[in-house]
């Protein structure tokens, strides 16, 4: 394992990868490692593991945090994460398996590190923390009041797959997918008919249609 002081990566590894590379790999492994990927923990898993690539070019011991604001619209864009420097992100099963493939072919991290990351850990996972969210949330609680007259705005429902107005159709569909995935492992039916819902309120208006692009 090629790696420097401190037991961190080498430069001339890590620097062979692009910055959205990088933050999908941190995504993965703050998420794998039980924790809640916030836009702070982001920035301070990143400048850990590949200071070289997320600092102040004159001031090197600093993080750069303007760094992380196309990479992550970008990774979003392409339907690898979800979430917001607001809330927190979420890589789904897209973007972890990507992550997983950039660790082995870069040798960023050894297979055993990557199978400890992998472990089931005691916190909460990424999907019991999207299935929490979606239990918790305002128009689930009015689906559940009334199902025959529950209705959603297209704000909304777009918050509610952590996606923004400008996130492209196709990442919201995508989202979307992932989320009844993951209702329908969890057995949760309730959760699943409201998704769908949903998904049939949004296909009504047309909105499947609309901001292909940023």
């Amino acid at each position: 394992m090629d790696k420097g002081k401190g037991g961190r990566m080498k430069p001339e590894i890590y620097m062979s990868l692009n910055l959205h590379e990088l933050i999908l790999i941190s995504i993965y492994l703050v998420i794998a490692n039980g924790e809640t990927c916030t836009f702070e923990r982001l920035v301070a898993e990143c400048f850990e593991n590949f200071p070289k690539a997320f600092s102040f070019k004159r001031y090197p011991k600093w993080p750069d945090a303007l760094k992380f604001d196309r990479p992550l619209r970008a990774l979003r864009g392409k339907g690898l994460i979800m979430g917001n420097p607001r809330d927190a992100f979420v890589i789904n099963e897209y973007g972890e398996r990507k992550a997983k493939e950039l660790m082995r072919a870069s040798r960023a991290v050894s297979l055993a590190e990557i199978h400890k990351a992998t472990r089931p850990s005691s916190g909460r996972s990424a999907d019991d923390r999207i299935i929490e969210f979606i239990r918790l949330s305002p128009a689930y609680l009015r689906f559940l009041r009334s199902p025959r007259r529950f209705q959603i705005a297209e704000q909304e429902f777009r918050n509610l797959l952590r996606c923004t107005l400008e996130t492209p159709s196709r990442v919201v569909k995508q989202n979307l997918e992932y989320y009844l995935k993951v209702a329908k492992e969890y057995g949760e039916k309730e959760i699943e008919k409201f998704l769908l819902s949903c998904k049939r309120e949004f296909v009504k208006g047309g909105n499947f249609g609309k901001r292909t692009a940023y």
